[in-house]
C-alpha cells in the first residue's frame, strides 16, 4: 500500500465538491457539535486531483455555514488501493470514476450513498 499518496492540510473550502446531498437534520447536529467545540474532531477525506469530498459532506456543510474558509482534509490519491468506496444502497452502484463524474457534473448522489474506506488510521484534527 502506497501511504505516501496521503497528506494531511488544511484546504480552502471553495475548492471542495460535493458528490453526494446532505441530511438536513444531521446537519444541524454536526454544526452544532463544531460550535460547541470549535472545531473538527476528525478531518475529511478529499481527492488530490479534483478536490472531490469523499468522506464529510456534512462536516464540510457546517464548517461552510459557520464562516470558516478552511478545513482539515486529508488529501489522498483516489485511485491508489489507499481508499476504496461501496454502495449503501444496494439499488445504487457506484465506482470511484461515479464518484468523481458526479462531483464535477454537479449531479450528487442521494445523502449517505457511498462509503469510502481509509485503508490506513485517519488522524484527528
Amino acid at each position: 500500500m502506497d501511504n505516501g499518496s496521503v497528506e494531511m492540510r488544511e484546504v480552502a473550502l471553495a475548492l471542495l465538491r460535493e458528490h453526494e446531498q446532505i441530511e438536513p437534520e444531521r446537519l444541524h447536529q454536526i454544526r452544532e457539535e463544531i460550535r460547541r467545540e470549535g472545531k473538527l474532531r476528525h478531518p475529511i477525506l478529499v481527492d488530490r486531483k479534483f478536490h472531490v469530498i469523499l468522506d464529510g459532506h456534512h462536516r464540510f456543510r457546517a464548517y461552510r455555514e459557520l464562516g470558516f474558509e478552511t478545513i482539515p482534509c486529508v488529501l489522498v490519491d483516489y485511485q491508489s488501493d489507499v481508499v476504496s468506496v461501496r454502495s449503501r444502497r444496494p439499488d445504487i452502484p457506484v465506482s470511484k470514476d461515479e464518484v468523481i463524474r458526479r462531483a464535477l457534473s454537479g449531479e450528487p448522489f442521494p445523502p449517505k450513498t457511498t462509503q469510502h474506506l481509509l485503508h490506513i488510521p485517519l488522524p484527528d484534527c
